[in-house]
C-alpha cells in the first residue's frame, strides 16, 4: 500500500505486509525526494520489524529504524557520472534471537539469544553501469557499505563492518553469450572491553544459497557450533562467482526460451576477518582429524568475537561446479541451478540441541555434495 503526492508535495509513504511460515515482515517507509530543490538530494525515514529464519540454527526479530540521505549525480558538472549513487544512513535496531528456535547448547543460549541494540552510522556506494539489472550482458555494478556500531550511539553491540561487492558482465558473439563475475568480500571488527566482544547472532556475516556460494544451502557456510554442527557465521567472508551464460538452443515446445549456464562458486565464511587471505590456497579443510574429535562437553579452544571456538577448523576455499537452466520471462529469467560442492567441510557433532543433552552416539557431519536451487532472476 502507498500513498504518493503528501500535502501536495512529491513525497510518499508505503506501507509493505508479508507473512509466511519463515519470514513475518511489516516495512514503513517515507520519501521526501528534491530535497530543498535540489534534484539529487532525497531523504528517506523508514521503520518495520521483521520475524524470520535465514539461517537453520535459530530464528530472530528486528526491529528498525532508519533515517538516510540518498545523494545522486545527475546534470552537468557534477563531481561524478550519473552511474553513482551515495547513501548515507543512521540505522538503529533491536535484534533478538528466539531462544525456543536455537540449535546451540543449552548454556549459550542466554548469551546469543539476549535482546541487543545495534546503531550507528552507515555510508554506502553504489555504482551501477550494467545494460540491465535483472538480466545484465554488459557493464558492472558494485557495491560498498561501511557500518560502525558503537556504544556512543547507544548500541550495546562494538564493530565494525565493510562489505565489498562487485559484478561485471562481458558479451560475446553479438551479445549471445555472456561471461559475468561476482566478487564479496565482507569483514567485522569487534571492539570494547575484552570479554565483552562477542557480535550477535543476527548480526555476524553468512554465505551459501542461490545467490550466494551454490555449494551451501542458505546461509549454511563457514564455521559451525563446535556441539550441535549448526552454522553460526562469521566475521569474514569471501566468494567469487563465475558464470559462462550461453546462448539458447532451439528447443521442442519452449524455442528460444530456456538457456544454460556454467558456473564455478569459490570462498567461504571465516572465523575472523585476517583467516580470508592465509586460506586462499587452502583446497581442503584443515586439520579434519580435530573435526572428528567427538569428545563431549564444552569447546576449549580460543575465544573470538564469535564465541568460543572447538578444535575444527573452516579456514579453507571450498569450491562448487555446477549447471543451471533459464527461463526467459518478461519479469526476468526464471532460475534454476545444480552444483556440486568439490569439497565440502565435516564437522563434529557430539550435542542434540532438542533434549539438551549430549548424544550417546556422536557423529561427524558432513556438507552436502550435491545442492539444487530455484528462483527468480540471474544469481547474481
Amino acid at each position: 500500500m502507498s500513498r504518493i503526492n503528501l500535502f501536495g508535495r512529491d513525497q510518499s509513504a508505503s506501507l509493505r505486509v508479508t507473512y509466511g511460515l519463515l519470514e513475518q515482515r511489516v516495512n514503513l517507509l517515507y520519501q521526501y525526494p528534491r530535497l530543498h530543490g535540489n534534484p539529487n538530494l532525497s531523504i528517506g525515514i523508514s521503520g518495520g520489524y521483521n520475524n524470520s529464519q535465514d539461517v537453520t540454527t535459530y530464528a530472530a526479530s528486528k526491529l528498525e529504524f532508519g533515517l538516510r540521505l540518498t545523494q545522486h549525480f545527475n546534470g552537468e558538472h557534477q563531481l561524478l557520472s550519473k552511474a553513482n549513487v551515495f547513501i548515507y544512513q543512521f540505522i538503529f535496531r533491536r535484534v533478538k534471537v528466539d531462544p525456543d528456535s536455537i540449535r546451540v547448547p543449552l548454556d549459550e543460549i542466554p548469551l546469543l539469544s539476549q535482546a541487543t541494540r545495534v546503531g550507528g552510522p552507515s555510508f554506502g556506494w553504489l555504482r551501477d553501469t550494467r545494460d540491465s539489472p535483472l538480466d545484465a550482458h554488459r557493464g558492472t555494478y558494485t557495491s560498498f557499505q561501511e557500518f560502525l556500531a558503537s556504544s556512543k550511539f547507544g548500541s550495546e553491540a562494538d564493530f565494525n563492518e565493510l562489505d565489498i561487492s562487485n559484478s561485471s558482465y562481458y558479451e560475446f558473439h553479438d551479445g549471445k553469450m555472456v561471461v559475468a563475475r561476482n566478487t564479496r568480500y565482507g569483514q567485522e571488527r569487534a571492539y570494547g572491553d575484552p570479554g565483552e566482544e562477542l557480535i550477535p547472532l543476527p548480526e555476524r556475516l553468512y554465505a551459501g544459497g542461490g545467490n550466494s556460494h551454490r555449494g551451501f544451502g542458505i546461509n549454511s557456510a563457514g564455521p559451525r557450533d563446535p556441539q550441535t554442527g549448526f552454522p553460526i557465521g562469521g566475521a569474514g567472508a569471501f566468494i567469487n562467482s563465475f558464470e559462462f551464460r550461453m546462448p539458447p538452443p532451439t528447443l521442442p515446445y519452449v524455442g528460444k526460451t530456456v538457456s544454460f549456464v556454467l558456473f564455478h562458486d569459490m570462498g567461504n565464511v571465516f572465523t575472523n576477518a585476517s583467516d580470508i587471505w592465509p586460506s586462499f590456497l587452502n583446497f581442503r579443510q584443515p586439520d579434519r582429524e580435530g573435526c572428528r574429535n567427538l569428545t563431549p562437553g564444552p569447546p576449549t579452544g580460543p575465544i573470538t568475537s564469535t564465541g568460543q571456538q572447538g578444535t575444527c577448523s573452516f579456514n579453507y576455499f571450498s569450491h562448487a561446479l555446477g549447471i543451471g537452466a533459464r527461463y526467459r520471462t518478461p519479469v526476468g529469467p526464471i532460475r534454476v541451478d545444480f552444483s556440486y560442492n568439490l569439497n565440502p567441510p565435516i564437522y563434529p557433532v557430539t550435542y542434540d540441541s532438542l533434549t539438551n543433552m549430549n548424544l550417546t552416539n556422536p557423529y561427524v557431519g558432513e556438507g552436502s555434495h550435491f545442492n539444487f536451487f530455484f528462483s527468480l532472476g540471474q544469481s547474481f
